[in-house]
C-alpha cells in the first residue's frame, strides 16, 4: 500500500482532452480563450485564475469590437482592422503560453509524500509540554498548535527537507512526521533540530508566559508499514516509547527555562547517521541513556540544544 499521490502518471486521453485548451484558443481566434481558462481554474481549484478569466474576457469584447468597427464604411476601418489582426496574434499567443503553464500543473502536479510499505523513512514525532494544563483555552490550544506547525514546517523548508512530501499525523498536542527516503536523514538532526530550537526560543522572548511553547522531540529511522489507518510498524512504536519516555520528560523538567527543546535520538539512528560524521553535526553534545517504557528497553541519546537566537547560517 502507498500513501500519497507519488510520481503523477498522465494518460492519453487526459492529454487529448487538455488539447482542447489551444484548439478552443486558436480555432477561435482567441475569442473563446474564457473557456479553457475556465475549466482550466475549476481543475486546479484556484480562485486567483478568475481575474485572468475576467480580463480575457474583456479582451474578447474588445476583438469583437474591432472587428466589428473594422467593416464600417468609416475612415477609421484601416486602424481598426490592423488593430483586430495584431492584436489577435498577441492575445492568442499570450492565451496559448498562459494555459501551456496552466496544463502543466494539472498533468503534472507537484509530488505529494509519497511512501510505500517497506521503505526506509526518517520518523520525527514532536509533543508540546504541559499543552492540556489547567487554564488553557481552546482558543490559546489553537495559537499554540498553529505556531508550532508554523515554526516546524519552517524548519523543515529550511533544513532541505520539503514539508509537502512529508507524511504528517497530527497527535493533537503534536505531529509525527514521516521524511521520504530520498531525503537525507542527517537532516533531521542538523540543521533542523538546530532551526526549531533557535526559532522557538525566538518566539519564548517575545511571547507571554501562557503562550511559551517547551517540545519534545524523538528521532528515529526504519522500515515503516502502512495499512489503511496510516503508518505503523515497529519503528513508529518504537518513536512513540522514546517521545513518551520518562528520560525525556525529566530531561525537559530539568533544562533550563529558556531551553525550548529536547531530543532524543534513537540508538539505531545515531549509529546509521551520527557515527557517519558530517558538516554541523556535534555528536559530543549527545549523552547516552536508558529508556525503559512498557515493553520496551533500548539505548538512546539525549541532546539539549542551545536556545540561540542568531540566525543559523
Amino acid at each position: 500500500m502507498a500513501v500519497g499521490t507519488g510520481p503523477t502518471r498522465v494518460s492519453t486521453a487526459q492529454r487529448v482532452v487538455s488539447l482542447w485548451y489551444f484548439v478552443a484558443v486558436v480555432g477561435s481566434l482567441g475569442v473563446f480563450a474564457p473557456l479553457p481558462l475556465i475549466h482550466a481554474a475549476l481543475r486546479l481549484r484556484r480562485a486567483s485564475l478568475w481575474p485572468y478569466i475576467l480580463a480575457y474576457s474583456a479582451v474578447s469584447c474588445l476583438m469583437f469590437y474591432a472587428l466589428a468597427r473594422a467593416g464600417d464604411a468609416d475612415n477609421t476601418e484601416i486602424a481598426f482592422g490592423f488593430l483586430w489582426f495584431f492584436g489577435t496574434i498577441l492575445y492568442v499567443t499570450v492565451a496559448c503560453v498562459h494555459l501551456t503553464l496552466l496544463r502543466k500543473r494539472i498533468l503534472y502536479p507537484p509530488p505529494a509524500a509519497w511512501v510505500e510499505s517497506g521503505m526506509h523513512c526518517g520518523l520525527f514525532s514532536i509533543d508540546i509540554a504541559g499543552f492540556g494544563q489547567v487554564g488553557r483555552s481552546s482558543e490559546v490550544f489553537v495559537q499554540v498548535r498553529r505556531m508550532l506547525f508554523g515554526v516546524l514546517a519552517n524548519a523543515f523548508e529550511a533544513s532541505g527537507i520539503a514539508w509537502d512530501a512529508c507524511l504528517k499525523r497530527d497527535t493533537g498536542d503534536g505531529m509525527i512526521v514521516v521524511v521520504p527516503p530520498h531525503f537525507p536523514k542527517f537532516r533531521l538532526v542538523y540543521p533542523l533540530v538546530s532551526r526549531l530550537t533557535a526559532e522557538l526560543a525566538r518566539y519564548n522572548v517575545v511571547t507571554e508566559p501562557g503562550l511559551r511553547i517547551r517540545v519534545r522531540v524523538a528521532i528515529h529511522a526504519g522500515e515503516i508499514a502502512l495499512d489503511e489507518y496510516g503508518v505503523t510498524g515497529r519503528p513508529k512504536v518504537l518513536l512513540a516509547r522514546l517521545l513518551d519516555s520518562r528520560v525525556l520528560r525529566d530531561a525537559l523538567a530539568e533544562a533550563p527555562d529558556d531551553a525550548p527543546v529536547v531530543a532524543l535520538v534513537s540508538d539505531r539512528f545515531h549509529e546509521d547517521v551520527q557515527d557517519q560524521g558530517g558538516p554541523g553535526l556535534d555528536t559530543m553534545s549527545y549523552r547516552q541513556v536508558l529508556v525503559h517504557e512498557k515493553e520496551t528497553e533500548v539505548r538512546a541519546w539525549l541532546h539539549v540544544p542551545d536556545p540561540v537566537l542568531r540566525e543559523l547560517r
